[in-house]
């Protein structure tokens, strides 16, 4: 049996006489990969017991009921949009993982898919690390000094999604620039050398809660800066694999390419990138995943964005975990759980 894990206004839906469109897809894959499932909640788990409340699905009889107190499944998928923050979950989570060998994969706490947190362990592995830009915890004395080395830095929440409340700095002739990107607008204000402190004081009441960057001179497309957004994944094979592919490039927000912020994607990518380095991306997305995999056993989904240079070196601009997917029934969802499958008939089948 596979656990779902899902968020309580989900569960609702496997009570109803037509069940809504998130347990029909889960429903259809437990028939085609001939397994049982349960969904439950966060909430509904007992440690002193090793049980779940939940819902469970028999694919021969093709039929629900509900189950009181029924064996945690070993192999569990985390679908929930939250990242886990409640350290009661948190604890749960990792006792269960412990001394029970239950696998919760794609259950990433807010602590661990901090941006620095990331970059600082990438940095630390021989194989990823020359993928990396320069990457500081934000402080008046390093944003002066990388925006002297690099002319550019970008400076994020070590938390944010979508490319909102994206900060960027850049140096020019008369002083500096700042950028501000917030819910697809740019804001863009201009002021001299002497009103940095004073500007830097004023924006950033709580620097410990972002990230500097070095900035990229990334590659143009029709005088747009471009990215891709690259997505690996745990497969049915039990390796890792590409799964998705695509180009961002900037449009309403010029600094940044994030569709959430005015960025068209761009499927056809031969006009950007030949061959031979699409095949280079693929080759460090997946060297990105395995050493993440070795720190987080439980991540079998990556939205990995990465940025050619004018020189076409590949940069990592960030990882992030089980990244949102937005339509329900794609290949994004089935694949990690055709993994979980795989999983569970390696190592609970005998």
């Amino acid at each position: 049996m596979i656990g779902i894990i899902l968020p309580s206004g989900l569960i609702k839906q496997t009570n109803s006489v037509v069940p809504g469109s998130v347990v029909e897809f889960y429903k259809n894959l437990a028939c085609k990969n001939a397994i049982d499932i349960c969904f439950y909640t966060m909430k509904s788990l007992s440690l002193n017991k090793n049980t779940v409340n939940a819902v469970v699905y028999s694919y021969e009889k093709d039929e629900m009921h509900k189950e009181e107190a029924t064996p945690i499944p070993n192999v569990n998928i985390y679908r929930t949009k939250s990242y886990l923050r409640k350290e009661k979950l948190i604890n749960k989570i990792n006792h269960l993982s412990m001394k029970n060998n239950i696998i919760f994969f794609n259950a990433v706490t807010n602590k661990d898919r901090s941006k620095y947190k990331i970059h600082e362990y990438l940095a630390s592995v021989e194989e990823t690390a020359p993928f990396l830009p320069e990457a500081a915890n934000l402080s008046f004395e390093k944003m002066v000094q990388m925006i002297e080395s690099f002319g550019k830095v970008y400076i994020k929440p070590k938390r944010s999604c979508k490319g909102n409340n994206i900060y960027v700095l850049e140096k020019t002739n008369s002083g500096y620039t700042m950028a501000h990107i917030l819910k697809t607008k740019e804001t863009i204000t201009n002021f001299p050398q002497k009103d940095l402190l004073s500007y830097y004081s004023s924006l950033f009441k709580s620097p410990n809660r972002f990230i500097l960057q070095q900035g990229i001179k990334s590659k143009k497309y029709k005088g747009n800066k471009f990215d891709f957004r690259v997505s690996p994944q745990k497969t049915k094979s039990g390796t890792w694999k590409v799964i998705g592919f695509y180009a961002r490039v900037a449009d309403k927000c010029l600094n940044v390419t994030n569709r959430d912020q005015g960025g068209r994607l761009k499927f056809r990518l031969k006009p950007l990138i030949n061959q031979k380095i699409k095949k280079e991306i693929k080759q460090c997305c997946i060297k990105i995943a395995k050493a993440l995999e070795s720190k987080y056993p439980q991540v079998i989904d990556l939205g990995i964005d990465i940025a050619i240079d004018e020189t076409g070196k590949i940069w990592l601009l960030e990882a992030n975990f089980r990244p949102y997917r937005g339509r329900i029934d794609s290949k994004h969802h089935r694949v990690p759980f055709e993994h979980a499958v795989w999983y569970y008939n390696q190592n609970y089948v005998y």
